[in-house]
């Protein structure tokens, strides 16, 4: 990948040609290698041309147009450009005999174009440093004009002619272009490029890929193809991932300066949709501040709640999230996490962040009720792992409301509930409805008859368990969890549905419970959540 390399007419495209240039034919040829440009008038059968030329045609073009183009492709030129327009049947042509064809501009000065690209034929570097200088500034353009990462996205792609990925720091797709020649290969490469462990290790640490110089290059395992990948970097942190993938023999050092210039303006880009994002935040913390303090009138927190984006409509319930270590990350990272995964939910939740917890409101789906709440909860703890996985996440969540106001008392529950998890060190989601014998255990955790109950029902199984190391308890905890299902508690058990026969009457045996009484089954499960709320107080 040496400047040996021959010039392709996409890097003359690239780099010696006005970025208003369009491509009216040919596009799959426009990696043909360009020994020489010249410009010759369209009716002199090509007389100035030979085998590997890139030919600027001069106007006028004759009627006979399409023939012309036919000659040229015969006779091995590589391209064509011309001023303007042609006829229909003159592009259809050149696209026939795959030639490509290229409109410039009405204003361009063709005898200073060819001066432009003999100069990127014998200096390439000068050529390279200065076309990507020059996309740089037009990304900064369309970034001050609000075009938005999908504009800068294809900007790139069509100047170097190569697939381009915008991604987050999560590795999400936040924008893509794509060559026809390419395209087909779209969601194998994005499911490739999506995958963390797919970049080295110094790249998945978003500090150490700040501090990184150069780019990285990688082979992709679809097709064939390498990319360039460059850190997008904002604050000495990586905020995302810019790539430029292709052919590995059509990646050219100009692609490598693209990449590293378009990460730099799509930082950018980023820093200011970010502080967009960071404002808005505050509002709708203002909002949220406002809902919880019961200051505003039913008709007001509806308005409200529609100018910052959420649908007041329907029922809703409040989640608060913590960390459940005395030394953990920051609430403003949890926070940012939690609009990683509701961001496709526009106008169903609302996220702050505040001293010592991040508060979510979830309108829930009509049909789901509070199992809306109970997926997002999950989906957030799930997420929380994968990227803290030694710093654990408690969650409450609160019974529905009927209405906004009503998510002050959902948000009183679901505080409840969250500090219930925490002391029962329970890492999933705890949603404040089915918590009401806990409510009642918590009255009586200090009691010396709370313990001496527990230990009439269960003693000889704790005792049992060990002694002998079974997991017993364990076992009767998911027998009740599933109604006494035994298909389903061997499912969730990991075990054979005879493994569980054999178990429930060894438990039988041992504690002499008789499981068929209901009254007996109440006390067992009583005793079971009373002792996991002693076990949890112990540790």
């Amino acid at each position: 990948m040496t400047d040996t390399i021959p010039i392709t007419v996409q890097e003359l495209l690239s780099l010696a040609l006005p970025g208003e240039t369009r491509v009216l034919a040919g596009r799959a040829s426009l990696d043909r290698p360009v020994t020489w440009v010249s410009s010759a008038p369209s009716d002199d059968d090509a007389a100035r041309l030979t085998a590997g030329d890139f030919a600027f045609l001069l106007p006028p073009y004759p009627e006979e147009m399409s023939q012309c183009l036919c000659k040229l492709a015969q006779s091995g030129i590589v391209g064509v450009a011309v001023i303007g327009e042609l006829t229909p049947a003159a592009v259809a042509e050149a696209e026939r005999v795959s030639e490509p064809l290229l409109a410039l501009p009405p204003s361009v000065n063709i005898r200073r174009l060819e001066r432009t690209a003999l100069a990127l034929l014998l200096d390439r570097g000068a050529g390279t440093e200065q076309r990507a200088a020059q996309l740089y500034q037009q990304l900064t353009v369309l970034s001050a004009e609000n075009a938005g990462l999908a504009a800068m996205a294809t900007l790139i792609g069509e100047t170097t002619g190569k697939a381009t990925l915008i991604q987050d720091k999560r590795f999400g797709i936040l924008a893509s272009w794509y060559p026809p020649d390419l395209a087909s290969l779209q969601e194998a490469v994005e499911s490739w490029a999506t995958t963390p462990a797919n970049l080295p290790e110094a790249f998945q640490d978003r500090r150490r890929a700040a501090q990184r110089e150069g780019i990285l290059e990688q082979a992709v395992p679809v097709d064939s193809l390498t990319r360039f990948v460059s850190p997008i970097v904002a604050k000495g942190m990586a905020r995302g991932y810019l790539s430029l993938i292709g052919p590995q023999d059509k990646l050219r050092p100009f692609d490598k300066s693209a990449a590293e210039r378009s990460a730099a303006a799509c930082a950018l880009e980023m820093a200011k949709a970010k502080a967009v994002s960071d404002a808005e935040k505050r509002v709708r913390g203002t909002f949220v501040d406002a809902v919880l303090a019961a200051s505003l009138t039913p008709l007001e927190a509806a308005r409200s709640a529609k100018r910052h984006g959420y649908n007041p409509d329907g029922r809703h319930a409040a989640l608060v999230l913590d960390w459940a270590g005395k030394e953990h990350p920051t609430y403003r990272r949890l926070e940012t996490l939690v609009h990683g995964i509701t961001k496709g939910l526009e106008h169903e939740t609302l996220v702050q962040a505040r001293e010592n917890e991040v508060v979510l409101f979830s309108r829930l789906e009509p049909r789901q009720g509070i199992e809306t709440a109970r997926r997002l909860a999950d989906s957030i703890r799930r997420q929380a792992n994968a990227e803290f996985p030694n710093d654990p996440l408690a969650i409450g969540i609160g019974r529905p409301a009927d209405a906004l106001f009503g998510l002050r008392d959902s948000y009183r529950e679901s505080r409840q509930a969250l500090s219930m998890a925490r002391r029962l060190s329970d890492p999933n989601p705890m949603y404040f409805g089915e918590l009401n014998v806990y409510r009642l255990l918590f009255q009586l955790e200090y009691t010396p008859e709370l313990n001496a109950f527990c230990q009439e029902i269960l003693g000889k199984l704790i005792e049992y368990d060990h002694s002998q190391g079974t997991g017993w308890l364990e076992t009767l905890t998911a027998y009740f969890a599933h109604k006494g299902n035994l298909s389903q508690t061997a499912e969730a058990l990991f075990i054979h549905r005879n493994t569980l026969l054999y178990r429930m009457e060894r438990i039988r045996q041992v504690s002499g419970l008789d499981l068929d009484n209901p009254e007996t089954r109440l006390s067992v499960q009583l005793a079971l959540r009373a002792y996991r709320l002693l076990s949890a107080r112990e540790e």
